[in-house]
C-alpha cells in the first residue's frame, strides 16, 4: 500500500510540476499487477480533476484491451492547440473517438453488447502521447498503464453523427506534422474493428459498478505510426469520408 501511495504522489507531482520521475525512483514504484495499476489511475485522476474520456487499445484483433481515463483538462478542442513546453514528449497518433448521447449505466448491465447501438457521435481525434517517466519508452508496462497508458492529451477535430456503415477497419487517411507525412493512404487498425474496444470498456465499467456519462469521449487506438514531434508545427489529419483535424503545436 505504501508503494502504491508513493506512485500516486509521484505521478500527481509530475503532472503538476512537469518534472519527470527518474529511472532510479521509478524502479521502486512498479505496481504489483494490472489491478493495482488501474487503481493508481483512479487515485491520480481524483487529484487532477474530472474525467472527460477514456483511451482504449489492444495490440491485435484478439488481444485483451487496456484502458485509461483522460483528465478533463487534457481533452481539448483543436482550435486551442498545444504548447511544446507543456509536455515531456509529443507523440502524435490519429484516431477515432466515439461518444454516447445518454449515460451508459447499470440499465445496460445485462446487455452490454447493445451499447454499440447507443453510440451517438464519432470524432476525428489526435492523441498526444506523453509520459511522466524520464526513461520512457523503456518503462515497465505496469508503470505505463498506471500513468494513463502514456496519455498526454486528446485533441478533438470534426465530429459527426455515428455511421455504423463506415469502414472503421481500413479507412483512407492523410496525417501530417509540418512538412512530414506520417501516413497517407489506406491504413489498418491494429485492434481490428475499434468498436470492439468500446464494447469491452462498457462491459468493464459496468462490472466494476461504474457508468460512462453522456458525451464522454472514448478514443480507440491509432491508425498511424507514432510520430514524435520535436518542433513547433501545424498538425493536419484527415480520414476520408469522415472528417479532419488541424491544430498548432506552439
Amino acid at each position: 500500500m505504501r508503494q502504491m501511495q508513493a506512485l500516486v504522489a509521484s505521478l500527481v507531482e509530475a503532472h503538476r510540476s512537469r518534472r519527470l520521475i527518474d529511472e532510479a525512483q521509478a524502479s521502486g514504484l512498479v505496481p504489483a499487477n494490472a489491478d493495482e495499476a488501474y487503481l493508481v489511475q483512479q487515485l491520480v485522476l481524483a487529484k487532477l480533476g474530472g474525467c472527460a474520456g477514456y483511451k482504449i487499445g489492444a495490440g491485435s484483433p484478439s488481444a485483451e484491451p487496456q484502458c485509461a481515463p483522460l483528465p478533463a483538462h487534457k481533452v481539448l478542442g483543436a482550435a486551442a492547440g498545444i504548447r511544446r513546453a507543456d509536455y515531456g514528449w509529443i507523440g502524435l497518433e490519429l484516431e477515432i473517438a466515439f461518444s454516447f448521447a445518454d449515460d451508459v449505466d447499470q440499465t445496460f448491465a445485462e446487455r452490454a453488447e447493445d451499447a454499440l447501438d447507443a453510440i451517438d457521435t464519432m470524432s476525428v481525434v489526435v492523441e498526444v502521447v506523453d509520459s511522466r517517466f524520464a526513461a520512457w519508452p523503456n518503462v515497465d508496462p505496469l508503470l505505463k498503464l498506471a500513468d494513463f497508458q502514456n496519455n498526454g492529451a486528446l485533441i478533438i477535430g470534426d465530429t459527426r453523427p455515428y455511421d455504423r456503415s463506415f469502414d472503421f477497419i481500413t479507412p483512407q487517411v492523410n496525417f501530417r506534422c509540418g512538412e512530414h507525412t506520417i501516413a497517407s493512404g489506406r491504413v489498418h487498425h491494429g485492434a481490428g474493428d475499434p468498436r470492439r474496444l468500446v464494447a469491452w470498456l462498457v462491459s468493464r465499467m459496468l462490472q466494476t459498478g461504474r457508468s460512462i456519462p453522456a458525451r464522454t469521449l472514448l478514443t480507440t487506438g491509432s491508425y498511424t505510426p507514432l510520430y514524435m514531434a520535436n518542433e513547433p508545427a501545424l498538425v493536419q489529419g484527415e480520414i476520408a469520408g469522415f472528417g479532419a483535424i488541424e491544430f498548432h503545436i506552439a
